[in-house]
Formats: structure tokens, C-alpha cells, sequence
């Protein structure tokens, strides 16, 4: 899902998700990626599942996140 039809709900798209994305990883600096997609899913509901990942994807390629693969954890790039 990631182009919005005039039946796609807002809140499963992948640009809020990265929004909720960022505003968490703004509260705390480090969150482990199953921490954060279990944030996710219970703050949003289990149909944002499947487009986390797209958000993640997102928000690396534009540059505002990065993963620490030792820890298994996403950062905020300030």
C-alpha cells in the first residue's frame, strides 16, 4: 500500500507511520526494531504491520534513520 487510493485509511499509510516513527524515536534516541514495531502495532493496529517495514525503507532512504546492526536497533539522524 504504498499509494493512497480514495479507500485507503490515513492512519496505515506509510508517511504517518514514518511520522509516528520519528516522533518515537524522538523520545528515545535508540529503540530496538521489535521493540518499535510492537510500539507500532499497538499504538496504530495490527493492519499498520504490514507497511512498517515500507516506512522504515522510507525513512533510511531519505535519510533520517539508521540501523546499528550489532544491537538490532534504528537511531534518529540528527
Amino acid at each position: 500500500m504504498l499509494t493512497p487510493t480514495k479507500h485507503t485509511n490515513i492512519k496505515y499509510s506509510v508517511i504517518f507511520i514514518s511520522g509516528k516513527i520519528l516522533l518515537c524515536l524522538s523520545k528515545e534516541t535508540i529503540i530496538k526494531y521489535d521493540d518499535l514495531k510492537e510500539k507500532l502495532i499497538q499504538e496504530i493496529g495490527v493492519k499498520a504491520k504490514n507497511n512498517i517495514d515500507f516506512a522504515l525503507t522510507f525513512l533510511f532512504a531519505i535519510g533520517k534513520i539508521e540501523y546499528l546492526k550489532n544491537v538490532d536497533a534504528i537511531t534518529l539522524i540528527n
